[in-house]
């Protein structure tokens, strides 16, 4: 009888261990499942442009009856289909205390301009550029009260070193993207007290790149970049009328790339210039200079007499597409496309239209102001190797 409850005894341990032994395996099982889960990739499609640079010949055109709200009308399409758009404000808004001026490299738009631009379904655009002290720091207040009531997000001009450090970041299919903007300088040069109120990378009276500049860059992307999936800094720099970024573009990219930038966005030069991927370890998308994507001046005074040929590529901007796809943390960009954007200038400049190359007819050709001047599609299209010489 002993015997017996003895055995029935170690069967009862022995079936308890097994069962133990079991569940200890499933459990070991579920943690290697839930170790292996990944999140799915997410994408978001971009469409970068390049300066919004409105001019004294079409504020005249609309005092005299040209329907500003045609000028998007062909160009609209692209910002219907994306994600996120991305420009630089190149103009300041002003107010009703403001006078309106857009030539003598000084410029200051109407309210309607701000509307018009809205219009376009704009995400962010960048207000650090040459002009933003064109009306001090009125002008960079009227500028950002006008944003500030809209949905775009501004970046590069600030209200406080407070705003300043609240950080630019738009997130779409959950995907947050970061931004920084610079210029290289203003026209007017900003006062001291207010310098803190502009993104900057080089000293405003030297106009030179300086080790204080770049530690504030680099401070900034540090800061913003474990906050962000995707980091993109907007530099308004280089030579103006150039199609090749000077050496301090370049230096400036490594430099950036080095500090984290996902992408870089340029302009400034009023001509496209290449697009590119630098970097070993890590990828940085540059733009060196997406051209002027808004324009309305028909000759530019500091070109030389009888060279057209920048007075010509001023006529034309960059409109960039690609998507960002996150995997991982990883950030990827592919499905990359470059459209040339024309500013057809009616010959007798009373309308003007932002016309897509794919649509730029004999029509259009042959009525734009400068088409006696060699502006003609053979020069358009050659335009494509400037920009795309050194994609793969």
């Amino acid at each position: 009888m002993y015997k017996i409850i003895v055995f029935l005894i170690s069967i009862a341990l022995l079936s308890c261990c097994c069962k133990s032994s079991t569940q200890q395996k499933e459990t070991i099982a579920e943690a290697v499942v839930e170790d292996t889960i990944t999140e799915s990739p997410r994408e978001a499609k971009l469409t970068f442009v390049g300066d919004f640079l409105f001019e004294a010949p079409f504020f005249t055109a609309v005092d005299n009856d040209y329907d500003k709200n045609t000028y998007f009308k062909l160009v609209k399409k692209y910002f219907e289909n994306d994600d996120l758009s991305v420009g630089n404000m190149e103009v300041v808004i002003g107010n009703d205390g403001m006078k309106v001026s857009g030539d003598n490299y000084n410029f200051c738009a109407p309210h309607y301009i701000g509307e018009l631009v809205t219009s376009l379904d704009m995400q962010v655009l960048s207000t650090a550029n040459n002009h933003t002290f064109d009306r001090g720091i009125k002008g960079i207040n009227s500028t950002l009260d006008f944003f500030d009531s809209t949905d775009i997000v501004t970046v590069g001009t600030y209200r406080s070193q407070q705003d300043r450090k609240t950080p630019r970041i738009v997130e779409k299919n959950g995907i947050k993207f970061g931004f920084l903007a610079y210029t290289l300088s203003t026209n007017q040069i900003v006062p001291t007290q207010y310098r803190n109120l502009v993104g900057l990378y080089r000293n405003p009276e030297t106009r030179k790149v300086t080790d204080e500049y770049k530690t504030l860059v680099a401070n900034e992307m540090s800061a913003l970049r474990p906050q962000v999936d995707v980091l993109i800094v907007m530099m308004h720099w280089g030579t103006e009328f150039t199609f090749e970024p000077n050496s301090e573009q370049k230096e400036m990219a490594k430099f950036l790339n080095e500090n984290g930038a996902d992408i870089v966005y340029g302009s400034h030069s009023h001509s496209v210039q290449p697009v590119e991927f630098i970097g070993d370890e890590h990828k940085t998308l540059v733009y060196y200079s997406l051209g002027n994507f808004a324009s309305q001046d028909d000759d530019i005074a500091r070109t030389p007499i009888g060279q057209e040929t920048f007075d010509n590529a001023y006529q034309v901007g960059l409109l960039s597409q690609f998507k960002v796809r996150l995997d991982n943390s990883k950030v990827e960009i592919s499905d990359l496309t470059n459209n040339l954007i024309v500013n057809h200038l009616n010959y007798d400049m009373k309308t003007f239209a932002l016309v897509p190359f794919e649509q730029y007819d004999e029509f259009y050709e042959k009525t734009h102001l400068r088409y006696n001047l060699g502006f003609n599609r053979d020069f358009i299209n050659g335009l494509y190797d400037v920009v795309n010489k050194n994609i793969p």
